[in-house]
């Protein structure tokens, strides 16, 4: 009776955070808001499948309490079946996203699956935040970088610094910061090494992203 309780609170909070991020903005909803909103409504009547399928497209949106709200789901096989990497996998971006419930979600999930297995989530977790930077995602900037030092096996303060370096160049929040930080713990040799890297990576970034405004300035 206790474990069925606390799971009727996990699933209360997440409408929670479904009803919050809905109507948070004055109550002028984007669509993604309006999305939040009707799938908040798919949970109070228990329609977990069709709820999923809305969380499946903000998580993939980079919209991280979505992607945490996948992952509860995944783990509890509510409206899906139990898959824990999958739930590994939001679990670990929607962490990278600052959603603290995260952490003890991580750890949870880490203590269930083989070791091969997480090493394998944290790779497609890698890939996918390379794409998103690919794609111009800059936010995605600073979640790489976290990702060397939160959820990479072994911290890699060099990595980190790299993407911490490119984001302060953009002037994101925390990157100065967190750079700095993460200077703290190289070599000089390390230090001047992944500046030339970042230095090389921000001229082509910045350069793609001008391009992409010219041609949507002139489309």
């Amino acid at each position: 009776m206790t474990i069925f309780i606390n799971n009727i609170i996990k699933v209360l909070f997440i409408t929670y955070i479904f009803s919050y991020h809905a109507f948070s903005d004055n109550h002028e909803l984007s669509e993604s808001d309006m999305l939040f909103k009707k799938a908040t409504e798919f949970v109070k009547s228990k329609r977990y499948n069709e709820a999923i399928s809305i969380f499946e497209k903000l998580a993939n949106n980079s919209e991280h309490d979505a992607q945490y709200n996948l992952a509860y789901f995944y783990k509890e096989g509510k409206g899906t079946t139990k898959k824990y990497s999958d739930s590994l996998y939001w679990a670990f971006l929607s962490k990278l996203g600052d959603i603290s419930q995260a952490n003890d979600l991580v750890n949870e999930l880490i203590d269930l699956i083989p070791e091969k297995q997480v090493e394998n989530v944290r790779g497609e977790v890698k890939i996918y935040l390379e794409k998103k930077i690919e794609d111009g995602s800059q936010s995605s900037i600073m979640q790489l970088g976290k990702y060397f030092l939160e959820v990479a096996e072994e911290k890699e303060y060099p990595s980190a610094y790299k993407w911490f370096t490119i984001g302060a160049a953009l002037g994101l929040n925390n990157a100065a910061q967190l750079r700095d930080e993460a200077e703290q713990e190289l070599s000089p040799e390390e230090i001047i090494e992944e500046q030339d890297r970042a230095d090389k990576f921000f001229k082509n970034f910045v350069t793609k992203l001008n391009q992409n405004s010219n041609e949507e300035n002139n489309s």
